[in-house]
């Protein structure tokens, strides 16, 4: 694998990438301060994004932009949560840990994959004719930053939504459900055990994972991905089991791995849907290999051009 070296913006460019960062980072907490309803919130947050992202891209035109935004995106997230541990510890407080409401979790998704998908879909609509070296470089340090940016974000969800939030009951009776599709079945009726939301949760959780992982690896497929969604789910559904912080269902391993292989597909689509657009000549757009550009010379053998 060969992974290019970042190309440097110039300082205005870097600077105004900086700023639509910082734009996007206070997008929610404005929402929150003009609208009651957090649906109507959700609405503004995304609408904004993409006027944000469309009109720095078109001032820039180039995909490291849109990488530096979303770096910068995630090291606020970052400088915000150790901001918030400190707080927590120099108080004393109850609790030192920032709490990841839904609102937090869905806004975040919206604000990485805002400027992901635009520079992805972008480059999936971009001509054969218009294909170049230079600009498959410009991409691939855009998907190294992004899928920084990913992990960052990724984690600090993660972290904060399912590892710390844990209060041990070692006392409490514990529940255990080994029956399949029960639990998704009362969750889909509204079940006190469980909800939609809960569902949804459980199913895209570790798509982000995989979906990184078979960026990252290109010999990733889908049976690592099964693989990996057991284990995962096992180690999960186990620590709630023994911590008894959480009922443990054999349907959450299901849904773990569904959300692994879903990852996966989303990767496989786009990349089959890009090689269909550019009449064979990409391959593999979600990856971090330079492949520069084949072409054949008056039916002779294939060389290789850059």
């Amino acid at each position: 694998m060969t992974l290019l070296p970042s190309q440097k913006l110039t300082i205005a460019e870097f600077f105004v990438s900086l700023a639509a960062g910082l734009m996007l980072y206070l997008l929610p907490n404005d929402a929150k301060n003009q609208f009651e309803s957090e649906t109507m919130c959700i609405g503004f947050v995304l609408f904004i994004s993409i006027v944000i992202i469309a009109v720095m891209f078109l001032i820039i035109k180039r995909y490291e932009a849109l990488g530096t935004v979303l770096m910068t995106l995630s090291l606020l997230y970052i400088i915000n949560l150790l901001i918030s541990i400190i707080s927590g510890i120099v108080s004393r407080g109850n609790s030192y840990w920032p709490k990841l409401t839904e609102y937090n979790i869905i806004t975040m998704f919206i604000l990485w994959t805002v400027p992901f998908l635009f520079g992805v879909v972008i480059r999936l609509l971009t001509p054969a004719a218009d294909d170049t070296n230079d600009s498959r470089r410009s991409f691939i340090r855009f998907m190294s930053h992004s899928m920084g940016s990913l992990l960052i974000i990724y984690g600090i969800v993660l972290i904060l939504r399912t590892i710390l939030p844990i209060a041990p009951d070692m006392q409490g009776e514990r529940i255990i459900s080994v029956e399949p599709f029960e639990h998704i079945w009362e969750c889909l009726q509204g079940s006190k055990n469980g909800t939609v939301l809960q569902l949804i949760w459980n199913c895209l959780v570790l798509a982000p994972l995989t979906f990184y992982l078979s960026v990252l690896i290109p010999r990733f497929r889908i049976l690592h991905g099964v693989i990996l969604g057991i284990i995962v789910g096992v180690t999960i559904e186990g620590l709630q089991f023994l911590f008894n912080t959480e009922a443990a269902y054999l349907d959450d391993i299901i849904l773990y791995i569904i959300g692994t292989i879903l990852g996966i597909g989303i990767k496989c689509a786009l990349n089959g849907l890009r090689n269909v657009l550019s009449q064979g000549r990409d391959t593999c757009m979600l990856s971090l290999e330079y492949i520069p550009i084949p072409k054949k010379n008056r039916g002779e053998a294939q060389i290789i051009e850059d």
